[in-house]
């Protein structure tokens, strides 16, 4: 099963995308929470976004806009 199946851009999802390979990925925004207090669990700075592993190549993913539970804003600019 799809995990996206029944979503589409309009519902709670986020962009991701590849900083290495330009891959695109709409993450439900709930996936996008628990990676982000992983991020939290882990020790990590809060500047740091939730960052995937890219399912194409061997990078990883940042959110393209998003706002995290601590109020941090991430923006990916190319």
């Amino acid at each position: 099963m799809n995990i996206l199946e029944g979503f589409s851009e309009n519902d709670d999802l986020v962009e991701f995308i590849c900083t290495k390979c330009g891959y695109s990925l709409w993450v439900p925004r709930f996936i996008v929470r628990q990676l982000e207090e992983d991020n939290l669990f882990d020790g990590l700075d809060p500047s740091v976004p939730p960052q995937p592993d890219c399912q194409v190549c061997d990078g990883s993913m940042t959110p393209k806009s998003y706002t995290g539970i601590r109020g941090v804003h991430y923006e990916y600019k190319k």
